[in-house]
């Protein structure tokens, strides 16, 4: 049985007004009651809601109020680059400190549509870490027909030049990866679009990003197109694990009987399912 951490990270973007999110939140933790053992959600598994930034505050007072036992969390979708003080319509790290523990940062859509580059994102993970939060850092190609080499090298590329930024910003890549580092491959070819990357791909893309940072145990997830049929070939069985470390799961994650059926089977790879 593999001692390593599952990761499961819904992430509801801005589908819905903070009212649904609440109901979906409650709708999962009911979910998962009769899939988790007596005493809740087993240190192995770690499932985090990541609902819109107005979502947040009411959804983490849900689970901690109504389902402590779940021991499910929220994450923050993104953060700003400024700091607390007269940025109008900001969200500086310190703020979510005390809600979500974790912040999703470089998501291929805030990198698309907000302009988003490297120098932008690494100033992110230096703010977020300087509060205190645990930066999801989302990585990815547009090479829909290349080689696994081609597509290592080029992730690879986009870690340099982010974790180069952060330390620009005041981070260098010892202090993120005490922080508590994640990385989420991203394809961006296959976000949204129904056909994910295989799991030769993503561990691929996780064996090189391990080696160029000497770090085996950097945990790396997967998220575009994550199925709920397919959830357990991302993790393996519990007695012959995949090399992949989670799931950032999108469009899936906006139903409770979808969302709950991934939770099912990363606890079984665990090895903790009931």
């Amino acid at each position: 049985m593999s001692s390593r951490q599952i990761t499961i990270i819904a992430n509801w973007k801005a589908n819905l007004p903070p009212s649904e999110e609440v109901a979906l939140a409650k709708e999962i933790a009911e979910s998962l009651l009769g899939a988790l053992p007596k005493s809740g959600l087993p240190s192995d598994v770690r499932v985090l809601l990541a609902p819109s930034t107005l979502g947040l505050v009411p959804v983490a007072s849900l689970l901690r109020r109504e389902y402590p036992h779940s021991a499910l969390e929220v994450a923050a979708q993104d953060v700003s680059l400024s700091i607390p003080g007269a940025f109008t319509g900001e969200a500086p790290a310190e703020h979510f400190v005390g809600i979500a523990p974790a912040v999703i940062v470089g998501h291929s859509e805030r990198r698309r549509d907000h302009g988003e580059t490297a120098e932008v994102v690494g100033g992110k993970l230096a703010r977020a870490v300087a509060a205190g939060l645990a930066p999801v850092l989302c990585l990815g190609d547009d090479l829909p027909r290349a080689e696994i080499a081609s597509r290592v090298a080029y992730v690879e590329e986009q870690s340099v030049a982010t974790f180069a930024a952060a330390e620009r910003a005041g981070c260098s890549a010892a202090r993120l990866l005490a922080a508590g580092l994640v990385i989420a491959y991203e394809p961006v070819w296959a976000i949204g679009t129904g056909n994910p990357a295989s799991v030769e791909i993503a561990e691929g893309i996780a064996a090189g990003l391990r080696s160029a940072l000497n770090r085996e145990e950097l945990p790396v997830l997967y998220g575009g197109s994550v199925d709920a049929a397919s959830a357990a070939a991302w993790f393996g069985t519990s007695t012959a694990r995949t090399s992949l470390d989670g799931l950032l799961v999108g469009g899936a994650s906006l139903s409770a009987d979808r969302f709950a059926t991934i939770v099912r089977a990363a606890l079984s790879a665990a090895g903790s399912a009931q």
